[in-house]
C-alpha cells in the first residue's frame, strides 16, 4: 500500500552522501528505503522483527544487480534489543518507525541501542509526523475508505478503516478491513487492528537527550528548514553526546 511512497528517498540519499556508510536502518521492512540506498552504492544493514517483511525485501532484491545485493545485509531482531557487531556511520529510524514504540521505555530502549551502534563520527537520523490535533479530533472514530491498484497485479485494493485517538495515553488505534478485488471477484481479505503512539517535538527532543544524544540539525519535514507550527513532519539529526554520563558509555564488545 505504501510501495510508491518515495518522498524521503532524496533526503536520505543526501544524508548518505554527507555521512557515508555503513548504514543501519531500523524497521527496514520490505526495503522501500534500504534498496535505493544500496542501489546508490552504500552498504546497508536492515533490521526488522517481521520475517514476512524481510521475505518481501529479499524478493525485491532478486530484481537488483549483484553489486546492489552484495551491499545489503538483512538482520532479524527487535529494535529495542539488538546487538550487531558493527559501528555505523548512520543509523536511521525513518518514516514514523519510532511511533511503534508505544511506551517511553520502548522509545528510550530504541534510542539507546541506536546510539550504542554509532561509530565515533556517526549520526542517528529520525523522522516522524507532527501530530495534527485538530484533524485528529475531526476524524477520530469516523470510518474512511482508501482505494488503490495493486502495484503488481493491477487488482483493486480497498482499505476501509477507522482511526481513534486516546489523548491521555497519546495512542492511535487503527482498525481496518482490507479487500483485494479482481473485477467483481474478491480475491482475499484481511482484518487488522494496530496501535501506534504519537509524540510531540519537545517529547522527542527530551527522549533523545535522555538517551545520550546531542541534536545537531532539526529540519522542517523532509524539505529542510526550521521546525515551525505548520510543520507536518520533523527530522532530527543527532550525534552521541560528547559530555555527560553517556560520553563514556560506548558499546560493550
Amino acid at each position: 500500500m505504501h510501495s510508491s511512497y518515495d518522498a524521503d528517498v532524496p533526503t536520505y540519499l543526501d544524508l548518505a552522501r554527507e555521512y557515508g556508510d555503513p548504514i543501519l536502518e531500523l524497521g527496514s521492512g520490505s526495503g522501500r528505503l534500504l534498496i535505493p540506498l544500496a542501489r546508490a552504492g552504500y552498504r546497508v544493514t536492515g533490521l526488522d522483527c517481521s520475517e514476512d517483511m524481510s521475505t518481501l525485501c529479499r524478493q525485491k532484491l532478486e530484481a537488483e544487480d549483484d553489486a546492489t545485493r552484495e551491499r545489503v545485509t538483512l538482520a532479524s531482531g527487535d529494535m529495542r534489543d539488538f546487538d550487531i557487531d558493527t559501528e555505523f556511520n548512520m543509523v536511521l529510524a525513518a518514516c514514523n518507525t519510532i511511533l511503534h514504540c508505544t511506551t517511553t521505555d520502548d522509545l528510550l530502549a530504541v534510542l539507546t541501542r541506536a546510539r550504542e551502534h554509532l561509530g565515533p563520527n556517526g549520526v542517528f537520523v529520525v523522522d516522524f509526523a507532527v501530530p495534527n490535533v485538530l484533524r485528529m479530533l475531526q476524524t477520530s472514530d469516523i470510518e474512511a475508505r482508501f482505494e488503490m491498484l495493486h502495484p503488481d497485479r493491477g487488482t483493486r485494493v480497498i482499505d476501509t478503516y477507522t482511526v481513534s485517538y486516546n489523548f491521555v495515553k497519546q495512542m492511535e488505534t487503527y482498525e481496518a478491513r482490507i479487500e483485494e478485488w479482481d473485477e467483481d471477484t474478491m480475491v482475499r481479505w484481511s482484518e487488522v487492528s494496530t496501535e501506534r503512539a504519537f509524540y510531540f517535538p519537545r517529547e522527542v527532543e527530551l527522549a533523545l537527550k535522555c538517551a545520550g544524544f546531542d541534536i545537531v540539525k532539526t529540519w522542517k519535514g523532509l524539505r529542510g528548514g526550521p521546525l515551525v507550527e505548520t510543520s507536518q513532519d520533523m527530522v532530527y539529526v543527532c550525534r552521541a553526546a560528547s559530555e555527560g554520563p553517556w560520553a563514556v558509555s560506548r558499546r560493550r564488545r
